[in-house]
């Protein structure tokens, strides 16, 4: 394969498995996936944004970058090792740079910050069966760019895709900025993670500190976070955030596990009641401090859906099983305002 042969060429191995199969794995027969049958059930879906020193290229400081040299990597195994633990599937969105070693040319610090395939390799051969979705070509920001910037990067993150064999079907905008989204349908795709929908919405709308003063204290406090359902735009599938697992520097560090597990229980709750979606996200960067705190948390929601969802009452699913979904087809969907 295209990420194989190059990886080879530099002297850089890919792990054992990916000699194998580094292809897009096979949709999952898991009882635990949605399989849209009809029946009114709530769902799980988990995003996770992959982008490394990409992510903060335009803010970057020596101390991000030690952090994506030596950080990224044990954290990407540790949550990968933790959803084949529980066979729990995520769509992992790459920023698409991530596989294609000239774009890392020419950044700062070790090229191991900007070019990563073999983190996608360890994605793509995990037993859980994830999704690959994009972040963007090389992370910028949509709601800065005109629509033929938008244009440009999403065809070079298509072409790495196909290259690749990777799906190209969800997607997650950088910073959460939505916009374009007649671009986005243009080159293919079907799904993307719109905006949270928590009461901290109408606070960042109104100005961006005091959004972000409410999202903290959102995270401090034993708040519900909030089932979303499914919008239609146009030809492209809304799937909303319902929380994120927030990282744990600087004031961050006073949110307590304890709140966390209890807003994430909640989710779950609220979900299973209402047959809704719970659509949790995160960067592995939000495991770069209290990493062990972190990992547990997770690994205690992980468990948890599991367990819930093998007594068939949640379901989990990828943001790419929720392309085709319509509001005719769940009930609890509603239209695109």
């Amino acid at each position: 394969m295209v990420i194989l042969m190059s990886s080879l060429r530099r002297n850089r191995p890919l792990p054992r498995e990916s000699k194998t199969r580094m292809l897009a794995p096979a949709k999952s027969t898991d009882s635990r996936l949605s399989d849209w049958s009809g029946v009114a059930k709530g769902k799980l879906v988990i995003s996770i944004d992959l982008e490394a020193a990409w992510g903060v290229w335009d803010v970057l400081t020596p101390e991000q970058l030690r952090l994506a040299e030596e950080a990224e990597r044990p954290i990407c195994a540790a949550l990968v090792d933790l959803f084949d633990r529980y066979q729990v599937p995520a769509t992992w969105a790459m920023v698409a740079a991530l596989l294609h070693e000239p774009s890392a040319a020419s950044r700062p610090g070790s090229t191991t910050c900007w070019y990563a395939p073999d983190i996608i390799a360890r994605i793509v051969n995990a037993k859980a069966g994830h999704e690959i979705g994009s972040h963007s070509g090389r992370h910028i920001y949509f709601g800065q760019s005109t629509a033929a910037q938008a244009r440009e990067d999403l065809e070079f993150a298509r072409s790495i895709h196909r290259a690749h064999e990777l799906p190209f079907t969800s997607f997650i905008f950088p910073r959460n900025a939505v916009a374009h989204l007649d671009v986005l349908a243009e080159v293919g795709l079907k799904v993307f993670r719109g905006n949270d929908v928590d009461w901290t919405a109408a606070a960042r709308r109104m100005e961006r500190h005091l959004g972000q003063a409410a999202n903290l204290l959102d995270k401090m406090l034993p708040i519900p976070p909030s089932p979303v359902s499914t919008r239609t735009c146009g030809t492209l599938t809304d799937v909303p955030a319902s929380m994120l697992l927030m990282g744990r520097n600087g004031l961050r560090r006073f949110v307590l596990p304890g709140v966390t597990r209890r807003k994430l229980r909640m989710g779950l709750d609220r979900i299973r009641r209402r047959g809704e979606i719970f659509h949790l996200w995160f960067h592995p960067s939000n495991f770069y401090y209290r990493r062990d705190e972190q990992l547990a948390t997770l690994a205690w929601f992980l468990e948890l859906a599991a367990d819930e969802a093998s007594r068939g009452e949640i379901e989990i699913c990828t943001m790419g099983s929720l392309a085709n979904a319509s509001p005719e087809r769940n009930p609890s969907a509603r239209s695109a305002s």
